[in-house]
């Protein structure tokens, strides 16, 4: 083979990977899959204050920003390693249960501080799973003063 044909040959192949690399990023190729997002402000929330034997529901909102219904569940909520008390949850829901694409959906804690308690900053981990590909698990930090 001589140098003429071996060079046709190189600038043939690169050519083609070039074509075949342009091809992928035109349709995609190193995009996540669809499917739903889960959109949301931050991984800490400050709820506020509640006063003592008062019983309160605060909600922290998140968004489907994906193209398939998002489905979000909180699994578990838990004390901080660093929580004062960890004792102020004293229920929790997701509404509603299949957020449609573009929608919004709300995370609801039902909260309520002990007597005793008044004064402490309470801290708790809330563990969330969802159908989103790219945040399956993802855990968040709910903070609020335990008022007078």
């Amino acid at each position: 083979m001589n140098w003429r044909r071996k060079s046709c040959v190189g600038a043939l192949f690169l050519g083609l990977v070039a074509l075949v690399v342009a091809a992928a990023a035109a349709c995609g190729g190193d995009q996540a899959p669809p499917g739903a997002r889960l959109a949301i402000d931050g991984d800490s929330f400050d709820l506020g204050s509640i006063a003592t034997g008062e019983s309160v529901r605060r909600s922290i909102e998140f968004r489907n920003t994906g193209v398939a219904p998002l489905e979000l569940s909180i699994v578990k909520v838990r004390p901080a390693p660093d929580a004062e008390c960890g004792c102020g949850v004293e229920s929790f829901e997701v509404a509603p249960a299949a957020v449609p694409p573009g929608d919004r959906g709300e995370m609801v804690f039902q909260l309520k501080v002990p007597e005793g308690m008044e004064g402490m900053t309470d801290t708790m981990l809330a563990q969330l799973e969802s159908n989103d590909p790219t945040k399956p698990k993802l855990t968040i930090t709910l903070i609020f003063e335990m008022g007078e």
